[in-house]
């Protein structure tokens, strides 16, 4: 089957058939990618929008489409720099080959080193190996929850309770427990921007914190769902340092999954990185647990 690539146009409807990619890709291989539509979400909104570079967009993704004019492949890169990902559509797995070839004679051209995350059953794993890509560590696991099969009960200390953005919760104050968290060397006194709620998947009723009685947030999750798969990603998990090792984390993450159940949603994923974040999500019951493992190339 033919396809031919080109440079990513910062338009809505390239943006809107990216998203719809990258959520069909869940239900083509029933795995998790390593982009999937809230990470997307995220480089849309944020990534690219605080890039001094006007054609961020542009330089850091590219596509494969059929003769149809469908999605078939995608190279995307999160920041720029060394770093990108490839997603191969399931039945056009001859493109990996190429869009490997592309990515390090094209747009790897210059750069000292290149390194992207893959999955095992990843298309792309093996076309890497091909160009010379070696594997270099195991840096994650996503996680993935069966929400319907799976007893969930809330444990809080008293003196503590659940509250979401719907309810009233404080933005102000959960954005700076969040940038104090990833990024505590940033003292900066600027008012943190609430970005995600810009996000096209975001709810009000999943930003979720544990709160103490006096409203300061000390833990917090987010829940982004694809409604039409019953499908959840929950990204950007936090404890203030303070209150860790009590269950906070466990707790908010556990409201966020009965409120993905009342809301008819089946399946959701989380992804750690740390040692302490893979030991809270595996204490919330996964069924399934695929690592991630680094490729680099030094050309």
């Amino acid at each position: 089957m033919k396809a031919f690539n080109e440079k990513y146009v910062d338009t809505e409807e390239n943006f809107n058939n990216v998203h719809t990619f990258l959520r069909k890709m869940v239900t083509l291989t029933g795995k998790l990618q390593t982009w999937e539509f809230v990470r997307f979400e995220f480089w849309d909104k944020h990534e690219a929008l605080k890039s001094a570079d006007p054609d961020f967009r542009r330089k850091n993704a590219h596509l494969w489409k059929n003769e149809a004019g469908e999605i078939t492949g995608l190279f995307i890169s999160e920041s720029g720099g060394g770093f990108f990902s490839l997603i191969v559509h399931p039945d056009y797995p001859h493109l990996a080959d190429e869009m490997v070839a592309w990515t390090r004679n094209v747009w790897g051209e210059g750069k000292k080193k290149l390194n992207t995350d893959c999955y095992p059953y990843g298309l792309e794993v093996q076309a890497l190996l091909d160009h010379g890509f070696v594997q270099d560590s195991h840096i994650g696991n996503t996680r993935r929850y069966d929400l319907v099969h799976t007893e969930y009960t809330l444990n809080l200390e008293e003196g503590f309770y659940i509250w979401c953005m719907a309810e009233g919760a404080d933005e102000e104050s959960k954005g700076e427990l969040i940038e104090q968290i990833f990024s505590p060397s940033d003292s900066s006194p600027v008012k943190v921007e609430y970005w995600r709620k810009t996000l096209p998947s975001y709810n009000e009723e999943l930003d979720l914190s544990v709160v103490d009685e006096k409203g300061r947030h000390v833990a917090f999750c987010f829940g982004f769902v694809d409604h039409d798969k019953g499908i959840a990603v929950i990204e950007t998990i936090g404890t203030h340092p303070d209150y860790r090792q009590r269950g906070f984390g466990k707790a908010v993450v556990t409201a966020c999954f009965l409120r993905l159940k009342e809301q008819g949603v089946t399946t959701a994923f989380i992804t750690g990185f740390s040692a302490e974040a893979n030991a809270l999500y595996q204490s919330l019951q996964p069924v399934e647990i695929t690592p991630m493992h680094s490729y680099v190339y030094e050309g």
